[in-house]
């Protein structure tokens, strides 16, 4: 009897686990237009993230994590506080193509995303999934798979897939 309910704890958990991978590729199974996006508009938040970077060329993954901060009318801030003290920034004028891309879908205004990415979408509850395709004459084609992004009162969680196969996934917490 222990071993039939192991088994069945087991094979509940390999079922959750792959219907949340499949619900986030699945996003790209529904193609839509900019007026069909239903994300609440963000505000200035302060959040702790964990970071892991799965190295196409082995099975690596590296770890980082610490603070992230969104200022609405500037970017995004990284202060990666592990393994190494380090901050990236996205609020100046030489990541203004990343920076273009974060502001537009925090104020809800697609126009920049739109004319770069095929946009995807996906509301289940009060959870919901934005994928983002590079078109084929956007210049991020070159390096980026796709990006989705995953959230409901803020964005939660950032899946970022390279056309060589590596990835991150990027989840914030304690969002103040």
């Amino acid at each position: 009897m222990k071993i039939l309910f192991k088994f069945i704890i087991v094979c509940f958990i390999y079922i959750y686990c792959f219907n949340n991978a499949f619900a986030n590729v699945d996003v790209f199974n529904n193609k839509v237009s900019v007026d069909s996006i239903k994300i609440p508009q963000f505000k200035d938040v302060i959040c702790d993230f964990e970071q892991e970077k799965f190295l196409s060329n082995s099975n690596q993954v590296i770890k980082s994590g610490g603070t992230f901060q969104f200022i609405l009318r500037k970017g995004v801030i990284f202060n990666t506080e592990y393994p190494v003290k380090y901050t990236t920034s996205y609020t100046s004028k030489e990541n203004k193509y990343v920076n273009d891309i974060i502001i537009g879908i925090s104020k809800k205004e697609f126009s920049y995303v739109e004319k770069n990415f095929d946009l995807f979408f996906k509301n289940n509850n009060s959870k919901w999934i934005l994928g983002l395709v590079p078109k084929s004459d956007s210049p991020s084609r070159v390096q980026l798979k796709n990006i989705i992004i995953i959230g409901q009162d803020n964005i939660d969680e950032i899946l970022i897939n390279t056309v060589n196969n590596g990835s991150t996934k990027i989840k914030f917490m304690q969002c103040k």
